[in-house]
């Protein structure tokens, strides 16, 4: 391997990058992972410095003589990597590579680093780190988020918490401190179980698995019924983290499009004949991240086809209990007769994702084979976060604290649909949620949300670009905004900024029109 002296400065590479790439078009692998595993070579290696600015995607396509789609891909899953950033203004740059070197020390790394397996990268996709990067979003005090799908900071009950820790924890020093059953305390089963059957699903202690979170739920159900090449149902769009759960245990999923009644059950019934998928993924209540909610008539078809061909629904509701206008909708499970759901939920949403308690409901004998699996990556959620919820389910302080919720939330809601309607073109169509936290978006004509996003960078804005939460190439054109988390005084603030980024690009797309600061039409999204 070259050398390189740490007083001397790397020479930049000058010959076309295309010389760099020599595709083999009939290897079988994809031509957009040899041009990515090529270019990677590169950067870690040194021979592409920091700063060394790529071709654009049509450039790099006419060299290669391959699709723009191709190089698009390659250089999203590099950015994905961290090892390419994109600028406006200044195209694709490379960026320091992510191992914590810069190519003048690189003999000294240690080589098995450059031997991981990158299957999981490509696996989950170009956008595999988003859902991290929106977890620290919050952490960002230069940035209006509106795109982390969490609570707002002043609603998480600190106070509750605080009182019951101080009141109970030294009484409740074993059930609270030490271990518990893989299956989780029975006082909290017992109590969800109790929540459960007061919306119309009946379940007890012995159908509830507690869990450290909605996603461990997801991967336990998919491990148990799913096979590498198995295939699965979910809705396009659906959320992100389901989608990558799936594909990470080798599933091949499959999409049904959703309109404003929530799941096309009347395409799914040709996918179940068809396809024979062993699960169908669904959130019908409040959708992450349309905000949709199965219409009554689709529930009892969905769950009439579930019967008929035998396949188990996955119910993932973590924000059923989030309601702004109306009855509290039922869990689908409320309607299931047959055994065929499997319900999941979390206080995350409604408490505090800190505490990191979720649980599945299911028939006992699936119940048995969860824990089982279970404790084989988990033995024990954490004792001290489900001894506080149970606390906080047997005091009776959960209901008021929902109302409190809802209503600080539905205002926040309307906060941001007021600010569109004011600061959007009136071209922009936006849903309009009666509950959960997002709002989900659609841009006119060919303007696409990953060129918003850039944009609003400038502005320093950030939301959620479609794309992630699509199984089948679609979204480009739709976006996903956060209302519960950003303060109400910077919710205006961010979607003036977000509606700046979009008149701009319009004005270089329509040289000489004026943009037109017009209202937003309130319409259900598909």
């Amino acid at each position: 391997m070259q050398q390189h002296s740490i007083h001397q400065p790397r020479p930049l590479f000058t010959a076309p990058i295309s010389s760099l790439i020599q595709l083999e078009r009939v290897s079988g692998v994809p031509l957009y992972r040899q041009i990515c595993q090529r270019l990677r070579e590169a950067i870690l290696s040194g021979e592409l410095a920091e700063g060394v600015r790529l071709p654009t995607e049509r450039a790099l396509a006419n060299e290669l003589g391959v699709n723009r789609t191709t190089v698009m891909n390659a250089y999203n899953q590099l950015a994905s990597e961290g090892l390419v950033e994109g600028h406006v203004g200044r195209g694709t740059l490379v960026r320091r590579n992510n191992l914590g070197y810069d190519g003048e020390n690189f003999d000294n790394v240690a080589s098995w680093l450059f031997g991981l397996p990158a299957g999981e990268r490509e696996l989950l996709g170009p956008d595999a780190h988003l859902l991290s990067e929106l977890a620290a979003m919050g952490e960002r005090r230069d940035i209006i988020s509106l795109a982390a799908g969490t609570p707002a900071r002043d609603l998480l009950p600190a106070e509750m918490l605080s009182t019951i820790f101080a009141e109970g924890l030294l009484k409740a020093r074993q059930s609270a401190l030490g271990y518990c059953p893989v299956e989780g305390l029975l006082s909290l089963r017992r109590g969800i179980a109790a929540r459960m059957r007061k919306r119309g699903v009946a379940v007890d202690a012995q159908h509830i698995l507690v869990l450290s979170g909605s996603t461990q739920g997801i991967g336990l159900a998919a491990r148990l019924l799913l096979s590498p090449g198995d295939e699965v149902v979910v809705e396009v769009p659906t959320y992100l983290g389901a989608i990558q759960v799936f594909r990470a245990l080798g599933a091949r999923v499959i999409g049904v499009p959703t309109d404003s009644d929530g799941m096309r059950v009347d395409l799914l019934e040709t996918i179940l004949v068809r396809h024979r998928p062993r699960l169908i993924y669904t959130q019908p209540t409040f959708q992450n991240p349309t905000g949709i909610v199965m219409s009554r008539e689709r529930r009892r078809r969905l769950l009439l086809l579930a019967k008929r061909y035998q396949t188990p629904i996955l119910e993932d509701d973590p924000y059923g209990e989030m309601y702004f206008e109306g009855k509290e909708p039922q869990p689908l499970m409320a309607m299931d007769h047959s055994g065929q759901v499997l319900y999941l939920s979390t206080y995350s949403k409604t408490l505090a994702p800190g505490l990191r308690v979720a649980w599945i409901a299911a028939p006992e004998p699936m119940i048995e084979r969860l824990s089982l699996h279970k404790q084989i990556f988990d033995l024990n959620t954490n004792a001290i976060g489900q001894w506080a919820v149970s606390e906080v389910l047997q005091q009776g302080l959960l209901d008021d604290h929902l109302t409190k919720l809802r209503r600080r939330y539905q205002h926040k809601r309307d906060l941001m649909l007021q600010a569109m309607s004011t600061h959007w073109p009136k071209e922009v169509r936006v849903s309009h949620p009666q509950g959960g936290f997002h709002v989900w978006c659609r841009l006119t004509g060919d303007m696409r949300a990953r060129s918003l996003l850039r944009e609003a960078a400038h502005e320093q804005v950030a939301f959620v670009i479609g794309e992630p939460f699509h199984v089948d190439g679609g979204g480009q054109q739709q976006f996903r905004l956060s209302f519960a988390y950003p303060e109400e005084q910077h919710i205006e603030e961010g979607v003036r900024r977000v509606g700046n980024a979009m008149r701009r690009l319009m004005a270089r797309r329509f040289q000489n029109e004026e943009p037109r600061k017009l209202g937003v039409e309130h319409v259900p999204m598909v």
